[in-house]
């Protein structure tokens, strides 16, 4: 048999069981293989999910070499505050 722990519907925290809680109607009974599903998975399954991680690696271009410089632009009200003060 399984351990049994409560489960608040609303926020989903689980607690260790008590009957208290058990009679809440917020509050659901749930094995521990729902509560921590984490405990129960095979070796071999987690084996497989690194080998597919590590096979979808993809390769990333990451030169620089032919990007166009982009053109300043001022607008022309900073560019009008700014030049205030200066000989026209």
């Amino acid at each position: 048999m399984s351990t049994m722990y409560i489960r608040v519907k609303k926020d989903g925290f689980i607690y260790d069981y008590n009957e208290i809680l058990a009679k809440n109607i917020d509050c659901e009974i749930i094995t521990e293989e729902i509560a921590y599903p984490e405990r129960f998975v095979k070796t071999g399954a987690i084996a497989a999910v690194r080998i597919g991680q590590q096979k979808r690696k993809a390769v990333l271009d990451l030169s620089t070499e032919n990007i166009p410089e982009q053109v300043p632009y001022t607008p022309p009200e900073l560019a009008e505050e700014a030049a205030r003060g200066f000989p026209k």
